[in-house]
C-alpha cells in the first residue's frame, strides 16, 4: 500500500472513530431506566453513586453503601478501576456545573470515549485476519456489531463495557501470536508465504490477497521470512486478564479461553507455543499479585471471596501460569527424550519409530508430537483443576456460591443470567438475533481452519475456540452474547475484507459500493431479519410485540444486549428483556412524580427516610431522592431483598411486623412489579396484591400523588 493510501485509510479510519463517538450519544435515550437521564439500569446508577461518595470522603478502599439497606448499608463487590475515568471527570468539570451536572456529563462522555478506544482494540485485533488494507473494512463491521457496541452507549458507566474493551485486547494478542506461529510453521514445511512485497501482509494470519503479484527478489524474500511473536503480546493479555478479574468474574471465560487458545499453540507448535502461554501465566499471576495491594484494604488482604477481586483470582491465574510453566517443563523432556533416539529409528516425518530407550513413551509409540502433548496436557490440566477445588472448595459452585435464598433467587431471576434454551423459548425472536452472526462466523471460522492455507490454520482454529467459547457462555447465561458477538466480529471483518479486496475487478459504482458497504450491511441487519422471521413463523402476541419493540428500536433490543445485570426480569413480559432493571417499572411508577413529591416538604426536611420499594427501583431512588431504600438488586443486600420480600409477598401481618423491625418510613407500591410474577403462591394473596387492589390497613396512611402508584406511610 503507498503512502497516500495508507495516509487515506488513517483519516477514513478517524472519522469512522469520530462517527462511533457520535453513535453512543445518540443511544443515550435507548432504554433509560429514568425518563430524561441516560442510565440504562440499576448498575450505572450504582456506579455514579459509588464514584461520587468516593470523591466525598477520600475514602479508595471504601465501597459501603450507608443509604442502601440501612443501617448496615451495603458493601460492594465492585472495583475502583472503571471510577477512575468517572472521577476524573467529574473532579474536572464539578467546580464549573455543580455535582449533578458534572457526574451526568461523566456518564456521556466516558462510555462513549471508552467506545472509540474498542472501535480502535477491534481494529487492531482484526489485522491479523483483515491485512492493513482491510482495516477500513473492519472498522465498518465493528460499527455494525450492535451487541457490543450497545455497552458502551451513553449512560453505560458500568463496567461491561471495561471487561470487552480488554477482553479485545486480550484477543488481539492472542491471535497474533497463533499467526507469526502459524506462519513459522508455513515456512518450516517450505511454504513461502503468500502475500506480494510491500504489502505487509507476511504479518497478517489469512489477509485478503492483492490482485497484482510479482516475484520475491533477495531483499524481498529477507523481508517476507517469519517473525517470531512481539515479546510484548502475551504480557499484553495477561496483564488485560488480570485487569479484568479486578473488574469483576465476567472476566474468567476470556482468561480461560486466553489459556485455551496458547495451549492449542502449544499443541501444533511445539516449545514456541509452550514458552508464550508461560509467558501469558506468568505476567497475568504476576499482575494479579500486584493489584492486591490496590483491590484489598489492609485489614482485607487474606480475602478469598468468590464474587471479587481476592486470592481466589490470583489462585486462578496461578494455575494458568502453572500450565505454562508444565507446556514447557513437558516440551524439555520430550526433548531430552528424542535426542536419546538414533537417526535410524526416527520416522521420516519426525516420529519416533522405535521407543524402547525413551521409557514412558514406549507406549505411545503410534501417536506424533500433537497427540504427545496433548497426553501431556489433559492431566496437567485436570490436576490443576483438582488442586483449585482443593485451595478453594467455597468458590466451586461459582462466583455467586454459598448465597442465601433470597439473593440466590435473586441472580437467578436475572435476565442474563438465563441459559440460552430457556430464553429460546420464552423470548425466541430476540434471541435468535443474539446467536445468529456468531453462528454464522463459527461455521466460516470452522470453514477457513479446513480449507485456509496451513499457515493460516492454527489463527482459524484459535478464533473457531475463541467463538464456540463465546457460544458455551451463552448456553450457560446469556451474558456470554457480547463476548460471542465480539469473537464473531473478527471472523466477519475477514468477510468483509476478502469482499472488498475483489473491488478491482470491477467499475460499477453499484457493485464497488456493494463490496464495500455489503458485509457491514448485512452484519447490522441480519440480527434483526432473523428477528423478524422467528416472530413471523412464532406468529405469537408475544413474539409480534417483541418484533414491534425491536423494529422500533432497530436493534436487537432497545439497549442492544440480552440483559443488564441490574434487576430482575418478568418472564411474563413480552418486550425485550433489553433492560433487567425494566425500564417499564419506572414509567409504570411514575418515578419522577413520585421523586418530586419526596424532594418537597416535609419529606425533604426529614430526609432520610427508609423507603421500601419494588428491588428494581431502589438504585433510581437513591439518584433522585436524599432517602434510604430498603432493597435494591444486589446479591449482597441479602437483608434487604430478605425484607422486601417479606414486606410485599407475604401476608399483611408478617408485612406489618417487617416494616416495624426494620424501622421502614414509606412504602411505595407500583403496578407491574416482575418479582410478584415469582412470588405469588396458591392459597395466599400477597400484601402486595392487597395493595394494589386498593386497601388500606389501618397501621398505614395513604399519601396521594399524580401518578399510578400507591405511597404510604406508617402511623
Amino acid at each position: 500500500m503507498s503512502a497516500p493510501s495508507i495516509r487515506l485509510h488513517r483519516i477514513l479510519l478517524l472519522i469512522l472513530a469520530v462517527l462511533v463517538f457520535a453513535l453512543c450519544l445518540w443511544r443515550a435515550g435507548a432504554a433509560p431506566i429514568i425518563e430524561g437521564l441516560p442510565f440504562k439500569d440499576s448498575d450505572d446508577i450504582m456506579r455514579l453513586l459509588q464514584v461520587q461518595r468516593w470523591l466525598e470522603t477520600g475514602a479508595w478502599y471504601d465501597l459501603h453503601q450507608p443509604r442502601l439497606n440501612p443501617p448496615a448499608g451495603v458493601e460492594m463487590h465492585w472495583s475502583r478501576l472503571p471510577d477512575l475515568p468517572l472521577a476524573a471527570l467529574i473532579g474536572l468539570s464539578e467546580p464549573l456545573l455543580g455535582a449533578e451536572r458534572a457526574a451526568l456529563l461523566a456518564a456521556y462522555l466516558v462510555p462513549a470515549l471508552l467506545g472509540v478506544a474498542f472501535f480502535a482494540a477491534f481494529v487492531w485485533a482484526a489485522r491479523p485476519f483483515t491485512g492493513r488494507t482491510g482495516l477500513l473494512f473492519a472498522g465498518l463491521i465493528a460499527i455494525a456489531l450492535n451487541v457490543p457496541l450497545a455497552n458502551f452507549a451513553a449512560g453505560r458507566v458500568d463496567h461491561h463495557g471495561w471487561q470487552l474493551l480488554l477482553a479485545t485486547l486480550s484477543a488481539g494478542a492472542l491471535l497474533r501470536i497463533l499467526a507469526l506461529l502459524g506462519a513459522r510453521l508455513g515456512t518450516r514445511l517450505g511454504r513461502q508465504p503468500d502475500a506480494p512485497t510491500g504489502t505487509h501482509q507476511d504479518r497478517q494470519l489469512d489477509a485478503p490477497k492483492v490482485t497484482h503479484h510479482r516475484q520475491p527478489d533477495a531483499q524481498s524474500t529477507h523481508r517476507l521470512a517469519p517473525r517470531t511473536p512481539a515479546p510484548w503480546l502475551a504480557p499484553l493479555a495477561g496483564v488485560a486478564g488480570a485487569l479484568g478479574l479486578w473488574i469483576g468474574a465476567e472476566a474468567i471465560p476470556p482468561v480461560a479461553l486466553g489459556a485455551a487458545l496458547l495451549g492449542l499453540g502449544w499443541l501444533r507448535h511445539g516449545r514456541p507455543g509452550a514458552e508464550q502461554l508461560a509467558r501469558y501465566g506468568l505476567a497475568l499471576t504476576a499482575t494479579t499479585v500486584a493489584l492486591i495491594p490496590l483491590a484489598l484494604a489492609p485489614g482485607a488482604r487474606d480475602s478469598t471471596a468468590c464474587d471479587a477481586f481476592s486470592w481466589v483470582s490470583v489462585a486462578l491465574a496461578a494455575a494458568v501460569a502453572l500450565f505454562g510453566l508444565g507446556a514447557l517443563a513437558g516440551e524439555h523432556w520430550l526433548a531430552r527424550r528424542r535426542q536419546g533416539v538414533p537417526p535410524s529409528q526416527m520416522a521420516p516425518n519426525g516420529r519416533i519409530g522405535h521407543f524402547r530407550r525413551i521409557g514412558l513413551l514406549s507406549r505411545f509409540k503410534h501417536l506424533g508430537p500433537m497427540r504427545t502433548r496433548l497426553l501431556l496436557a489433559v492431566p496437567l490440566a485436570l490436576f490443576l483443576l483438582g488442586l483449585l477445588y482443593a485451595l478453594i472448595p467455597h468458590c466451586a459452585g461459582g462466583p455467586y456460591a454459598g448465597l442465601a435464598e433470597p439473593s440466590a433467587q435473586l441472580v437467578a431471576r436475572v435476565g442474563e443470567a438465563q441459559p440460552l434454551l430457556k430464553a429460546l423459548r420464552e423470548r425466541p425472536a430476540s434471541t435468535a438475533s443474539f446467536i445468529a452472526l456468531p453462528l454464522l462466523a463459527l461455521l466460516m471460522s470452522a470453514w477457513r481452519s479446513r480449507v485456509g492455507p496451513r499457515r493460516a490454520r492454527t489463527g482459524w482454529l484459535g478464533l473457531t475456540l475463541l467463538i464456540t467459547g463465546g457460544l458455551l457462555l451463552m448456553g450457560w447465561q446469556l451474558r456470554g452474547a457480547a463476548l460471542a458477538n465480539l469473537y464473531a466480529g473478527l471472523a466477519l471483518a475477514w468477510w468483509a475484507a476478502a469482499v472488498g479486496a475483489r473491488i478491482g475487478e470491477t467499475r460499477h459504482l453499484l457493485p464497488r459500493l456493494l463490496r464495500r458497504a455489503g458485509p457491514a450491511v448485512v452484519v447490522a441487519l441480519l440480527p434483526l431479519l432473523v428477528t423478524l422471521t422467528v416472530t413471523r413463523i412464532g406468529n405469537s402476541p408475544a413474539d409480534s410485540a417483541e418484533s414491534a419493540a425491536l423494529t422500533k428500536a432497530g436493534s436487537p433490543s432497545d439497549s442492544g444486549t440480552p440483559s443488564d445485570s441490574g434487576g430482575v426480569s418478568d418472564p411474563g413480559n413480552a418486550s425485550p428483556p433489553s433492560a433487567a432493571a425494566d425500564p417499564e417499572d419506572a414509567e409504570a411508577c411514575n418515578l419522577p412524580v413520585i421523586a418530586e413529591l419526596l424532594n418537597r416538604p416535609p419529606w425533604q426536611a426529614q430526609a432520610p427516610l427508609l423507603i421500601a420499594a419494588p428491588v428494581n427501583l431502589g438504585a433510581p431512588l437513591l439518584w433522585l431522592t436524599p432517602h434510604q431504600v430498603l432493597a435494591a438488586p444486589y446479591h449482597r443486600n441479602d437483608g434487604g431483598i430478605e425484607a422486601g420480600t417479606r414486606i410485599f409477598f407475604r401476608d399483611a401481618e408478617t408485612a406489618r411486623k417487617t416494616l416495624a423491625r426494620r424501622g421502614v418510613d414509606l412504602l411505595l407500591v407500583c403496578p407491574h412489579d416482575p418479582v410478584a410474577t415469582y412470588e405469588r403462591r396458591d392459597g395466599i394473596t400477597p400484601f402486595y396484591d392487597q395493595l394494589l387492589a386498593g386497601e388500606t390497613p389501618d397501621w398505614l396512611i395513604d399519601i396521594p400523588n399524580a401518578g399510578p402508584a400507591r405511597l404510604l406511610m406508617q402511623r
